[in-house]
């Protein structure tokens, strides 16, 4: 169905292109697995590559499904783009990359920002450097969801819960909002069956409150066999 004479700002439009938390976040979990089934057997393990070489190259498999015609709502993902503020001088500084951001005309954008755990990359960046980016407003300054990524690298001593105990123990900086009795949200509202857990963090008064989704995804620690039907 054609929607005539709405522009790309319309509210309508983004009703109607919009896809939920849900269904962004359900396709880049089976996408991974897919990239991973493809890929990993190939040159370097993926339990040695850095975060950006992940982001980047899951990034270019979701930008080659889309031209493919194999991604099954609007808009597009885009890896590592540089966030900027503007200096008095005039010149801008990088206050952050984005590792991976879904974009549509008219809607705020949704963010997925990836941590990899294990062999020498602590689980507190997870927080330090990954959550409190959406909490300060760097990242998604106009939407109300996004997504933390975890990458657990086999045999890392931190796991899953690791991340949740250092969440509780940094609720005021991150502005963590209790709901249903919670500040750790089970089961996730944005992506069910897919997300361990939500968090809602408040923000500056000018920026709207954000749900994150918290995803954990574990490499695989040996090349695992090609998907059948990709």
């Amino acid at each position: 169905m054609e929607v005539e004479r709405l522009g790309a700002n319309s509210d309508w439009t983004y009703l109607v292109q919009r896809p939920p938390a849900s269904e962004i976040l359900s396709y880049l979990v089976a996408k991974w697995q897919e990239y991973e089934a493809l890929y990993s057997g190939i040159g370097e393990p993926f339990a040695n590559r850095d975060e950006p070489t992940l982001t980047e190259g899951f990034a270019a498999y979701l930008d080659a499904q889309y031209h493919d015609g194999r991604q099954p709502f609007h808009g597009e993902f885009f890896a590592e783009l540089k966030r900027y503020d503007l200096r008095p001088d005039g010149k801008r500084v990088i206050i952050g990359r984005s590792d991976i951001e879904w974009r549509l005309s008219g809607s705020p954008n949704f963010i997925v920002e990836c941590k990899v755990i294990g062999n020498g990359r602590p689980a507190k960046a997870y927080v330090t450097d990954g959550m409190v980016r959406f909490v300060d407003g760097r990242y998604g300054p106009r939407s109300a969801e996004g997504a933390m990524w975890a990458f657990l690298r086999p045999g890392s001593t931190e796991t899953t819960t690791h991340v949740e105990a250092i969440i509780d123990s940094h609720l005021e900086p991150l502005k963590c909002q209790v709901e249903n009795g919670m500040h750790r949200i089970a089961p996730s509202t944005l992506a069910p069956m897919i997300a361990s857990f939500d968090s809602l963090h408040l923000r500056a008064p000018s920026i709207p409150p954000i749900r994150l989704a918290h995803i954990f995804v574990s490499i695989a620690p040996h090349p695992i066999s090609s998907p059948e039907t990709i």
